[in-house]
């Protein structure tokens, strides 16, 4: 390898999409210990901060106190703004199912209707409207921003993430980005497609993406589809390889799926509605899911140190070019490899860790003929 290549580590900062999990456990203690690692190592990290449940949090904050004994509001918003502080990146996170959430003193009662940020409608001129894609995006980024401001004050909400990486369709989306200022999406994998367990209907498919980049300025009605550089929005995909499952099984994944199955076990005695959009797969889904080829996301929770070098170092042969890698912080059970990941890394001389925004900065300034990093073969 001759070429640097710029490794955005990113990280989902979230309890579970169906409602279960607890933020302390699930949310603030791993994210401490995987910041606490990429301070360790000089590298930065971009915590993509899931908005609407922390809306959801700050409205019930008086009966999650007396029920939890602590408020999550508070230790995510002070966790998000020491991140900043100490060097790291912030940016929009949001899953739609939390925008009218119901706490009944016990658990989380979700609207999984609206699970996709698509299944909104949109009302470009009406930002206050909270149930419109444009009105979503936008209190997201306002919330955002006034955290993050008081300690940063050039700081710039500018990049999105879809819940549950479903950008589609688009259209609707890239109008209402391009309208507040967000000029970068990181919510497209190449090859990744998800249904929901009970009943098969697919929530996203990105099989169909046939380009060969890692990042491309999007179509002005498809996130997935390479339009002009320069223009509409920038799409930084999150690393991924199309792979027989089994191949990518190790411990780690396999502590990292234990951990989601017991916490998604806690909460509350009915949980049907919560297990129609599991993560976790069933025995026999399990098995058949192994068996098939999918897209095995460069994400450092769920591989080993080792496998996880030889993908980026894989791509890196390629030139450059921006790389992101993802982790959840309810899926962190593995400190030593993540730590022997970065310094590994780190000693290669050839990678430098960059945050989002840097990232999308730099290229939405750099010159239109630019070439974006192709995908190695």
């Amino acid at each position: 390898m001759t070429a640097t290549t710029d490794c955005i580590l990113t990280l989902d900062y979230e309890i579970f999409g169906n409602g279960l999990g607890d933020v302390r456990t699930d949310v603030v203690e791993p994210a401490h210990r995987i910041l606490s690692l990429c301070n360790a190592h000089h590298a930065k990290m971009t915590i993509f901060f899931e908005v609407a449940e922390y809306w959801a949090f700050d409205r019930y904050d008086a009966p999650l106190r007396a029920s939890l004994g602590y408020s999550p509001c508070e230790e995510m918003r002070k966790q998000a703004t020491d991140a900043i502080a100490q060097g790291h990146d912030v940016q929009l996170h949001l899953h739609p199912q939390w925008i009218d959430a119901v706490y009944d003193g016990h658990a989380w009662q979700l609207n999984t209707s609206r699970w996709r940020l698509a299944d909104l409608s949109d009302d470009p001129g009406n930002r206050g409207r909270m149930a419109s894609i444009t009105g979503l995006l936008h209190k997201g980024k306002s919330t955002l921003e006034d955290m993050i401001r008081p300690v940063k004050p050039d700081y710039e909400c500018t990049c999105l993430r879809a819940g549950g990486f479903c950008a589609e369709p688009s259209r609707q989306i890239i109008a209402a980005m391009k309208a507040l200022g967000l000029k970068g999406d990181s919510s497209v994998v190449k090859g990744y497609r998800k249904a929901v367990a009970a009943t098969g209907a697919t929530l996203v498919d990105y099989s169909h993406v046939t380009t060969g980049k890692t990042a491309w300025w999007t179509m002005e009605d498809d996130l997935t589809v390479e339009g002009e550089p320069g223009e509409h929005v920038l799409e930084l995909s999150v690393s991924a390889e199309i792979q027989p499952y089994w191949k990518n099984l190790r411990w780690t994944t396999v502590r990292a799926a234990l951990k989601r199955r017991q916490s998604e076990r806690l909460g509350r005695a009915d949980r049907s509605e919560a297990k129609k959009f599991s993560s976790v797969p069933s025995f026999r889904g399990g098995l058949k899911r192994a068996l098939t080829s999918q897209a095995i996301m460069f994400d450092y929770c769920k591989l080993s140190s080792r496998d996880m070098l030889r993908r980026v170092q894989k791509h890196a042969r390629c030139g450059g070019g921006p790389l992101v890698l993802i982790g959840h912080t309810k899926d962190f059970v593995n400190d030593r490899h993540f730590e022997r990941f970065l310094a590994r890394l780190g000693e290669s001389g050839h990678v430098r860790f960059r945050s989002m925004s840097e990232v999308i900065r730099d290229m939405n300034g750099a010159p239109k003929t630019s070439v974006v990093c192709q995908n190695p073969r």
